[in-house]
């Protein structure tokens, strides 16, 4: 029956949570039923009736619980529901495989686990045929050996509230030596695959975005600090480093313009809406301060197909940037 595949109906996840959780206390009350029902949306007459056995008729049913107590149930049959997964997840699975960043958060034993799941009539995918063109222009992609130690001694200073000394060589070339820094959390861009951390500078009393690979010299460092100010001075820096007004464009549904505007600023808080009067469609753009040069590189690459409106800083900025590669074009330009 279809009610009990797990990727098909939420009524499973309910009857699964009501079983394992009788199995694991001994009992359950009529209370947790009705509420694990609530949660799943699943709180109909007809299925609480045959979840109750209410009805004579029902007895043969669905039915895994009987009456202990007052307001009490117990299982009919003592065992509990063990998790598993669909082919569909199972060809997932497989498919994150050949992500080299698959041995950073998972263990050997898990892999091993993963590599002989088996998946009935369904072809393997052939990796070979997805070429990623999304990385970095700017910078290489680090092995895969060296970056996963930075990464985990990072998460690790995360959890254990540890505070890190380090290097690190800025985008500019710039190298910033001995610098100490309590980690924050990590960040994975899609855009260029490459991961972040973001450090606060007990120092200076503020924060940086710093690119893993180019960290190097880490080490944690001794010193206590009260993790949850940190984090608290985290979002007032936030708040006060978010941008006053969004950067208002307006994007020509052309050459798959208006999709790729999507794409390229699907990680910032947007919104959007259709001018009929114009035939574009306008996006407004929420960021922060430190984030302009990130946002300004994502218009240019959408090209002519998009205009800038608001704010003027921006337009000017935009202008001044085109002006410059024309310079540069029509002087190196040969017919």
């Amino acid at each position: 029956m279809e009610i009990f595949i797990e990727a098909k109906s939420t009524f499973y996840k309910a009857l699964e949570e009501i079983i394992n959780r009788a199995h694991e206390n001994g009992t359950i009350s009529q209370k947790e039923i009705y509420d694990i029902l609530t949660k799943y949306n699943c709180n109909f007459p007809v299925i609480e009736d045959r979840i109750f056995a209410r009805n004579h008729s029902y007895q043969k049913n669905i039915y895994v619980l009987k009456p202990h107590e007052s307001k009490t149930y117990r299982l009919r049959i003592n065992t509990k529901i063990e998790p598993y997964v669909t082919n569909l997840e199972i060809m997932w699975l497989k498919l994150i495989m050949s992500s080299r960043y698959a041995n950073l958060f998972l263990d050997s034993s898990t892999i091993e686990k993963i590599k002989k799941l088996k998946t009935p009539n369904v072809l393997p995918i052939d990796m070979n045929i997805i070429v990623p063109k999304n990385y970095s222009k700017i910078l290489l992609r680090e092995d895969i050996k060296i970056l996963a130690p930075k990464l985990r001694i990072i998460s690790k200073s995360i959890l254990e509230k540890r505070i890190l000394r380090y290097t690190y060589t800025a985008r500019n070339r710039q190298v910033f030596k001995d610098t100490i820094g309590i980690p924050v959390k990590i960040q994975y861009s899609l855009k260029d695959d490459m991961f972040y951390a973001i450090f606060y500078s007990p120092l200076h009393k503020t924060f940086a975005k710093c690119i893993i690979q180019n960290i190097d010299e880490i080490k944690p460092e001794e010193g206590n600090f009260d993790r949850e100010q940190v984090l608290k001075e985290y979002e007032i820096y936030l708040k006060n480093a978010k941008s006053k007004q969004p950067i208002i464009i307006e994007v020509m549904n052309t050459r798959n313009a208006l999709e790729k505007a999507f794409c390229m600023f699907s990680s910032f808080e947007k919104s959007a809406r259709y001018l009929k009067e114009k035939n574009r469609h306008e996006i407004r753009i929420y960021y922060y301060d430190f984030e302009e040069a990130e946002i300004i590189s994502r218009i240019l690459y959408l090209g002519k197909n998009v205009v800038v409106t608001e704010p003027q800083h921006i337009r000017e900025n935009i202008i001044s940037r085109v002006k410059e590669a024309l310079k540069v074009y029509c002087n190196n330009y040969i017919v």
